[in-house]
């Protein structure tokens, strides 16, 4: 499933220019399917991102950077072409319970800190910094799948890969309730015992 997502996201993303996949080491790029560079780190998220933005302003920042997360499998060409309009040094865009699940960063003084509450750290951040952060709202981009619960939006709203694996798989949305997701082939076996 974190394959199917991130392949989704990647196919969105790649007609935006450059992409790069940062990664912990052992990342098979036949695993991702496209002709991607895949940059390995053993450093934690953080480090690792602002290692790389580092690098780029060492460069003389050659182009911005937009970090979008890979379980973002809802993610359209709009959105990114919503974020990217966006006016600011950075553009954040907020994930359900405090995330950030993009960033659209124009200033190599900005810096990454995510964990736990990240979406207020990085408000804080480019305001200490003196940059300007505008927000970019979005269903889709601030709708990240990272537990069972969040499938049901995999289901109802999904378009690429990652939903057509969890239909595969014998997946379907609960008759019963907001949210609930079933196996139907387990719910078959249930009824037959």
């Amino acid at each position: 499933m974190a394959f199917a997502m991130l392949r989704d996201v990647l196919d969105i993303v790649s007609g935006f220019g450059s992409v790069t996949v940062l990664s912990r080491p052992g990342l098979d790029a036949t695993e991702v399917g496209l002709n991607i560079e895949i940059l390995e780190s053993e450093l934690d998220l953080n480090d690792a991102l602002n290692a790389f933005i580092a690098g780029e302003a060492s460069r003389g920042w050659p182009e911005d950077i937009l970090i979008v997360m890979a379980d973002l499998a809802l993610l359209t060409q709009d959105e990114v072409a919503g974020i990217i309009r966006c006016p600011g040094d950075v553009v954040l865009c907020p994930g359900r319970g405090g995330g950030t699940n993009m960033i659209l960063i124009r200033s190599p003084q900005f810096r990454t800190c995510y964990r736990g509450l990240s979406f207020p750290r990085h408000q804080e951040y480019a305001r200490k910094a003196g940059l300007v952060a505008t927000v970019f709202e979005s269903f889709r981009a601030g709708s990240d799948i990272d537990c069972p619960d969040d499938l049901a939006e995999l289901l109802l709203h999904g378009r690429g890969e990652a939903r057509e694996l969890l239909v595969n798989m014998g997946f379907c949305l609960s008759k019963r309730g907001r949210g609930e997701i079933i196996e139907e082939i387990n719910a078959s076996k249930d009824a037959t015992r």
